[in-house]
């Protein structure tokens, strides 16, 4: 992972790029320029303009702000390194400089300083000017806390980040591409290790100062304070607070990880069956140890007893008179399970360990179910409406169809007329309404078309016509038109009887077991030691059982609300969290009525492998938590591939936390394929600081603002502390102590 920067010593735009040096009868506390002015095409000739200066600014727009280092409230910042603070516009820290450049160097009117809190050292509010003042006062000295405004040109820069493409200069991103850009703010005050600290953005030019403290305006463009002043007070644009530490910088913290083997009793816990009212016969194996959903490498899996299974088998499934649930019965169409039953069902249902997994789901369910339920409502939308006009349209059928069958049905071709027949029901029959009171009332035995039939010359119809219209008038087909109208054809040719619904909880559940029993998703966690990365891998049985139970018992609940559930839905397919990682959205299993029925527990999960997690417990995470961690391909066992190459980077699927100083991050590799077993010569594991953050810091040698011509770039370059960053070879860590 690598980032590109470009730095430049300063940048200005529009008229502020025309200052030049005031006149003698010129104000200097502001920037002066001379345009040429045309009017109605005469020349006006040159005109002196003047522009704002430091003068005229008292505050500033929190808007500006885009990012401290350290962040507010930060503790165990590293001394070595300097405060930074970096600005949404490219060009406000020389946007007031009253002054043109002088080669590439221009001092901002603006900088950032960082005061330790002691005696004498006050952030105070002016509740007039509703402003912050800092005050330094005996015993403090501002001569220790304060840097040399002779070199604030040297502390401000502008830093492009991305390379530019053929033919692009750095002006045209500044003008184009304003999300590549920022200007930054160092302060090169070295710092105290444990120490607390104010860090302050203040004005560096002394029209600048006596405008912030509403005092006379001085005259000149002097400093806001000189290097041999010991008491000094400066209005204050922006502030936070930050605490120094030792021992705490990424590089300290690095060293201080041991990279082992996972403990003894990590992700597996003793099982046994007390108050289950299951008995162990006399001379009973035990019971194998109970998986958590993350494991060990290498754990292995032992199937139970005999016996637990042979006394579970009576007590699980409908027919069985027990209140035990199948779990995923119903997506095989399966009421029972036998003991000499294989496959994923039996596994599933008749290892207690995994019925216990299922059972935590259920746990989750009943905890969550209003959410829940609720959530799965809102995905039906207006299906309730939908299915109460099908169920009237049953009853439509019904009553109706038995009307057509006596009055319709059989009617003699002589007893009346075409005309007469059809004349009274146009107006209903045209439009299939059949189920109107209308049609009930005209086709009536007695009704308006008997009473008619006494024509004097009655034309005689013939059967088929008779017949014909009468199939026309057949209840199934004139309701089902008039449903269909309703709907605007969306039930197709084959009406449904109830329209079904198969809602999806795309949320991963692993939080949800974090939140009600985190013992059970890495059992023995207590085990590993502080600052340790231990290599385990993933428990797909847990997860199969565990995304099943979750469905089966948020189904039995839908249905028991009588929401309209589609047939062997699978309501969760997600439980790692790969939200911010580098996982493609893929659910962890296929939908359960497409798991073969003859396959383990363990291969019905998607990929049909575990995966290899990294789990690192201690400070390093905590104080950076924006620290990278992702696996390179190896050139070599000592050497990594290089990160540009196409398949050489493998960034975390999923990850997670687990109390306040663990963290785990899920790989797409297996032990075999990290270590070179399979995918030779293996991969590394990295820890790296974040390479998109810039940081600075005091280089290991020489002085920052040495040589003729440095330029705020320079200094920028010399200061920029490269990300740091730490690979182990998988195969080191996975046979370390």
């Amino acid at each position: 992972m690598s980032s590109t920067y470009h730095f430049l010593p300063w940048a200005r735009e529009g008229l502020a790029n025309r200052l030049r040096a005031p006149g003698p009868r010129e104000d200097p506390r502001r920037g002066h320029v001379t345009v040429t002015a045309t009017l109605n095409e005469e020349s006006l000739g040159d005109i002196a303009v003047a522009t704002l200066g430091p003068g005229d600014v008292t505050g500033l727009a929190p808007h500006q702000i885009l990012r401290t280092d350290p962040p507010p409230d930060t503790l165990g910042f590293e001394p070595d390194h300097y405060p930074t603070l970096d600005l949404d516009s490219p060009t406000l820290p020389w946007l007031f400089t009253p002054l043109p450049p002088t080669g590439d160097r221009l001092p901002p009117w603006l900088c950032l300083v960082a005061v330790r809190q002691q005696p004498g050292v006050r952030l105070r509010t002016d509740g007039v000017r509703n402003t912050t003042v800092l005050e330094i006062r005996a015993p403090a000295d501002a001569r220790r806390e304060l840097p040399d405004l002779t070199h604030s040109w040297a502390w401000a820069h502008v830093q492009l980040v991305g390379a530019l493409a053929t033919g692009e200069s750095a002006a045209q991103v500044l003008r184009q591409a304003p999300e590549r850009t920022v200007s930054r703010l160092i302060c090169p005050t070295p710092l105290r290790p444990d120490a607390r600290y104010h860090a302050c953005l203040v004005p560096t030019f002394a029209i600048g100062r006596a405008a912030g403290l509403n005092l006379p305006l001085p005259e000149g463009t002097g400093p806001a304070w000189h290097a041999t002043d010991q008491e000094v007070t400066l209005p204050v644009y922006h502030h936070w607070e930050f605490s120094t530490g030792t021992g705490h910088s990424f590089a300290d913290l690095v060293r201080a990880l041991r990279f082992r083997s996972a403990p003894e009793g990590v992700g597996r816990r003793p099982f046994d069956l007390a108050g289950s009212g299951l008995t162990a016969p006399t001379g009973a194996a035990p019971l194998p140890p109970f998986d958590g959903a993350l494991v060990r490498l290498g754990s292995g899996h032992t199937a139970p007893p005999d016996w637990v299974r042979q006394a579970l088998a009576p007590l699980v499934g409908t027919g069985s008179g027990s209140a035990a649930p199948l779990y995923g019965g119903e997506h095989l169409d399966r009421r029972t399970v036998s003991v000499g039953d294989t496959g994923w069902l039996a596994e599933l249902n008749l290892d207690p360990r995994y019925r216990g997994v299922a059972g935590l789901a259920a746990a989750v369910v009943r905890d969550r179910q209003e959410d829940l339920v609720a959530a799965a409502w809102q995905q039906a939308g207006d299906v309730g409406p939908v299915n109460r006009l099908l169920a009237t349209s049953d009853v439509a059928n019904t009553v109706n169809g038995s009307l057509h069958a006596r009055r319709l049905t059989g009617l003699p071709a002589d007893g009346l007329t075409l005309t007469q027949l059809a004349a009274p029901l146009g107006r209903t029959a045209g439009a299939a309404v059949v189920t109107t009171t209308a049609y009930r009332r005209v086709s009536r035995r007695r009704g308006p078309i008997a009473r008619r039939v006494a024509a004097p010359a009655p034309v005689t119809v013939a059967p088929a016509d008779v017949a014909a219209l009468t199939r026309a008038l057949e209840p199934a087909r004139t309701v089902k038109q008039r449903v269909d109208s309703r709907l605007n054809g969306a039930t197709g040719a084959d009406q449904p009887d109830r329209i079904r619904v198969a809602p999806t909880f795309p949320t991963p559940m692993v939080g949800e077991l974090a939140r009600l029993a985190p013992q059970f998703l890495l059992p023995g966690a207590d085990r590993i030691p502080p600052d340790s990365v231990v290599a385990l891998e993933t428990n797909p049985r847990f997860v199969a059982a565990f995304l099943a139970g979750l469905t089966t018992e948020l189904a039995s609940e839908l249905r028991w609300r009588d929401f309209p559930l589609a047939e062997r839905a699978t309501l969760f397919r997600h439980f790692w969290d790969q939200r911010g990682q580098g996982g493609d959205g893929t659910a962890d299993v296929p939908p359960i009525d497409k798991w073969p029925a003859d396959r383990r527990l363990d291969q019905v999960v998607t990929g049909d492998a575990a995966r290899l997690v990294l789990a690192v417990r201690g400070e390093l995470l905590r104080r950076h938590p924006r620290t990278a961690v992702y696996a390179v391909r190896a050139a070599s066992r000592t050497a990594p591939a290089d990160e540009a190459g196409t398949g050489n980077v493998a960034y975390p699927i999923f990850g997670g936390t687990l109390g306040a100083d663990l963290r785990y991050f899920g790989f797409d590799l297996t032990e075999e394929q990290a270590t070179g077993l399979t995918d030779p010569p293996g991969w590394f594991f990295v820890f790296a600081e974040q390479p998109t953050e810039t940081r600075f810091g005091p280089p290991p040698t020489g002085d920052p603002l040495a040589g003729a011509g440095v330029t705020a770039a320079e200094v920028a370059r010399r200061t920029l502390r490269l990300p740091l960053r730490v690979l182990i070879h998988a195969a080191d860590l996975l046979t370390a102590d």
